[in-house]
């Protein structure tokens, strides 16, 4: 006789396989309009013997219609943070909460479902964002192919419209310059009307104007499509072009710069405002108490391993011991 427990052994295996493949998530509903949440979010890398912790406890709440900046240097953890949301990869720790999906239990299927439908991407090699042999209009296309649910034409002419390009919808990737290449992949990435759409260095490859000019862009789609936009860069420069931006450092939430003012996007020139006029800068504190002091206040005051912490009145003093 077949050995039970090695039966359901097997069967348990098989099931868990077919779960991790083919299930399907039951999704949550948003909480008080935040179509993001991330909760103690850790990832961990190896390399060889050494873990490398990319992100540390980093929390962040995103609220829908919101354009957010995630700006830090390299190795920060912004790049990782970007895959978490893209479901490109997994937490180690903590939780994430995208649209009522829950990242941290997604099978096979639900990540094919989530990239098509809820997620729109814009690389910052534009090469990465389009299919060279094919026209503008057909680019914007594709997706809609992919999803297998026909083709809408007037609305991929409508993306096309509101990215600027209604008079280059039949031209070629290569017959157009690096601004309007990132504005056909703008118009892919919203195809399929995803709730979110997020942009690795979308500037990067960009002269500082036409890098305004796609910021515009990422501001029309998001006011008339009601699209939250996560731009992730490390040009700090562009604070002032997001409605909140979040500095990330050693793999946390150190600051956000919370625009405190209506921007004029209409007017080219509002990357170079000065953002203490249009932003207020908070230190953020997460929910053990932790935050992180800049690193210029730092150095200034001589504080290194500890410090000392006073209330007066209604304020907190940070002093070197």
């Amino acid at each position: 006789m077949p050995d039970r427990k090695t039966g359901e052994g097997v069967s348990g295996l098989l099931a868990s396989l077919f779960n991790s493949i083919f299930s399907r998530q039951e999704l949550t509903s948003i909480k008080d309009d935040f179509i993001i949440e991330c909760e103690n979010l850790v990832k961990i890398y190896k390399v060889a013997d050494l873990e490398v912790f990319a992100l540390q406890g980093l929390e962040l709440k995103v609220k829908k219609g919101e354009m957010v900046g995630i700006i830090g240097s390299s190795g920060s953890g912004k790049s990782t943070l970007l895959n978490i949301l893209g479901g490109l990869d997994t937490p180690t720790g903590g939780r994430v909460f995208v649209n009522g999906w829950n990242i941290n239990k997604m099978s096979y299927r639900d990540k094919i479902l989530y990239k098509r439908d809820t997620i729109g991407f814009v690389w910052q090699n534009p090469s990465r964002n389009l299919v060279p042999y094919l026209t503008a209009l057909e680019n914007v296309q594709l997706p809609m192919i992919l999803k297998g649910r026909g083709l809408d034409r007037k609305w991929a002419r409508e993306l096309l419209e509101a990215v600027g390009l209604t008079d280059w919808m039949h031209h070629k990737p290569m017959q157009m310059s690096g601004g309007q290449q990132q504005r056909v992949a703008i118009a892919v990435a919203l195809a399929n009307r995803p709730a979110i759409l997020l942009a690795d260095e979308p500037t990067g490859a960009l002269d500082s104007k036409t890098g305004a000019e796609i910021f515009q862009v990422f501001k029309r789609v998001s006011r008339e499509y009601g699209t939250t936009v996560i731009v992730v860069t490390h040009d700090r420069s562009l604070a002032g072009a997001v409605d909140r931006a979040v500095e990330i450092r050693d793999g946390k939430i150190s600051t956000e710069t919370v625009r405190n003012i209506e921007l004029d996007y209409d007017n080219a020139e509002f990357l170079t405002d000065n953002v203490e006029d249009t932003h207020s800068k908070y230190v953020v504190v997460d929910s053990a108490g932790r935050l992180q002091i800049p690193e210029d206040y730092l150095k200034e005051l001589g504080i290194k391993d500890k410090a000392v912490l006073e209330l007066e009145g209604n304020k907190v003093v940070i002093k070197s011991p």
